[in-house]
Parts: structure tokens; sequence; C-alpha cells
């Protein structure tokens, strides 16, 4: 058996088996999971090996690298997922290992030369390395989308209520009784749950304000305990905090549009421009190749 059948038989049985792993790690084992909708798909997959290097080295990595984990932390909050930071080496030094695999793998299976296969070795691991981070980014970016979409209109709904006549309390359960269950949603009930439990209203604000993590409702957060701790019109300051949102809501939008021809540079330059060069150029060199010219030049 020569070298390419070896590598070719490999690459079969490494698919082979990580199919496997993943389809038991999908099925379920009987154990009750915290909150297992909210945990991402690839965690979810390779729920076995990312919870190997977590316990092996995540503990490890994370007294390592303070500031580094700190910035995990802080996108787990953001994303509002049940992982810890240990759980991100682990699944860091994971995907480092198996890109690094996939990349030694497929250039060998292409008879490479050793640089070429030092080189893929290197890339497909650092991006297997920052694969995690980028995924629980994206979430975190994703929620804070969600966010901002639905809170003028929340503000909007509980300002209306409270000058229809209802407390804040009442207004925040009016908000959650109706319309469709999002984020937003999830947070205000936690936040019920919590005065009800006995904390202070103002209190209950700030922790929500700390798990959302968003700047325009810290502001909105802010406004809100200063009106309510000296008195003001708590209305008015929600009326001024929607229109206050709704600009930067319309703001974003337009920062996103403005971004669209920039993002569309590389698929046009990847799939348009070539197939109108083709379109374009195919014809010319058939016509020139019928006409003789090409058989002139090479003598």
């Amino acid at each position: 058996m020569d070298l390419q059948t070896f590598i070719t038989y490999l690459l079969i049985f490494g698919a082979v088996f990580c199919l496997v792993i993943c389809v038991g790690n999908m099925l379920p084992d009987g154990k009750v999971e915290k909150q297992p909708d909210r945990i991402p798909l690839i965690f979810r997959l390779f729920k076995t090996g990312i919870s190997f290097f977590a316990a092996e080295a995540g503990g490890f990595l994370e007294e390592t690298f303070p500031k580094y984990s700190k910035r995990i932390a802080d996108s787990l909050n953001r994303a509002d997922l049940p992982l810890a930071v240990k759980d991100i080496y682990g699944a860091q030094v994971f995907f480092l290992l198996l890109g690094a695999l996939m990349g030694g793998v497929s250039m060998v299976s292409l008879s490479a030369v050793p640089a070429g296969q030092i080189a893929a070795v290197t890339v497909f691991g650092a991006a297997g390395a920052l694969l995690p981070l980028m995924y629980i980014d994206r979430m975190a970016e994703e929620r804070e989308e969600e966010i901002m979409h639905f809170l003028p209109f929340a503000i909007d709904l509980i300002s209306s209520s409270m000058n229809a006549g209802l407390d804040f309390g009442a207004a925040v359960r009016y908000l959650l009784a109706t319309g469709e269950e999002n984020v937003l949603h999830r947070e205000f009930a936690l936040f019920l749950q919590e005065v009800e439990l006995g904390k202070n209203r103002t209190e209950a604000l700030r922790d929500m304000q700390k798990r959302i993590n968003v700047i325009e409702f810290s502001r909105f957060v802010s406004a809100l305990a200063c009106g309510m701790d000296s008195g003001s019109s708590v209305i008015d300051i929600m009326r001024i905090q929607a229109e206050e949102m709704r600009r930067v809501k319309y703001a974003r939008a337009e920062q996103q549009a403005a971004k669209a021809p920039t993002k569309m540079i590389i698929p046009m330059a990847l799939f348009v421009f070539p197939s109108m060069f083709i379109i374009i150029f195919v014809p010319i060199f058939l016509r020139i190749k019928d006409s003789g010219i090409l058989s002139l030049i090479g003598k």
C-alpha cells in the first residue's frame, strides 16, 4: 500500500469517526443539561473533545492569561451563553489540533512540499483556534442587534401603559403578556423575578444592564434609575430614551447600508467579473483563432 492510499483510508476513517462522535453527542444521554438550546451547535457536536481539553488545560490557560480570559468572559456575557471561560479554551485547543491535523493530512495527500505542509498546518491550526471566539462574538453581535430592534417598541409600550395608569412593574408584565418572545422579554422576565424576590427595582435594573451590556440600554437604565431616585417623571424620561434609541437604530441601519458596496467587492471579484471576462473575451479569442492570426504570430 502506497502512502497516498494510506492517507485516503485515514481521511475516510477520520471522517466516519468524527461523524459517529458528533451523532453520539447530539443524542440524549438521560442527563439534564443547563439550557442546552442556548449552547452553540459546534460545542454540542464536539462536546466530548471540548470537555476533555477544558478539564485538562482550560483552567491552567484561564489563570495564565487573565486579560484574554476577561475578554472571553465579556464576550460570553454579551452573548448570554451558559458556558465557562475554560470551555472556550478547551474549544480553542481542540479546534487548533483538529485544524492542524486537517491541514497536514490534506497537504500530505496532495504531495505538497514540506514548506507547504508547515504553512497549511499553521494556517489551519490558527483558524481553528480563532473559530470559537469568532463564533461567540458573532452571537453577541446578533443578540445586541435583536435587543436594539425590540427595545424602542418595548420602552414605548411600557411608557404608554404607565401613562394609562399602571405602575412600572405592571407595565413590564403587560409587555411580557403581549408580542412574541425574544431576548428582551427574557431579560424583563428575569428583572421581575428579582423584584419579586425582594431586590430593589433600581438594583434589578442595574443587574439587567450588566447582563445586556449594550451602551444604549446602559444609558436608558442610568436615566431611568436617576429619574426613579429623584422623583422625576419616568414616563417623559422613557419617551425621550425611546426616541434616542430609535435614532441610534436608524443610524446603525444607515451605516450597514453604507458598508454594503464595500462588502460586495470580494464576491463580485470572485464570481461576477470572471464570468463577464469569459463571456466577453472567449468569443473574441475564438474569432482570432479561426482567422489564423495566431498561426501567423507563431511563425
